[in-house]
């Protein structure tokens, strides 16, 4: 329960601190909407750095295969055509399995 010191303090002070109530509450209804906008700014700031790292990664490995493509790497060149297209040497049988 409220203390008797505390009661009398509210009785007392009733004008200022309605007055600071009141003040409160328009502060917020102003700033409500903004402060969620903010909040939600932060957030999407957030995902939006994640992706860009995301994303600079994946372009350094496609930089990385389009210099080997361009220079012609034979070690590269029968990865890709081994691995994408099951491509074989004359004389090589390709065996392939189901994943279970």
């Amino acid at each position: 329960m409220i203390s008797n010191e505390l009661r009398r303090f509210i009785h007392k002070n009733k004008k200022p601190l309605l007055g600071v109530v009141i003040l409160l509450a328009v502060v917020l209804a102003f700033l409500g909407g903004s402060i969620l906008s903010l909040i939600h700014n932060k957030m999407e700031l957030k995902k939006l750095t994640r992706q860009t790292i995301q994303l600079d990664e994946e372009y350094q490995q496609l930089t990385k295969r389009l210099k080997l493509l361009k220079q012609e790497d034979p070690h590269y060149l029968e990865h890709l055509a081994r691995t994408r297209y099951h491509m074989t040497k004359p004389g090589e049988i390709e065996f392939r399995f189901e994943q279970p």
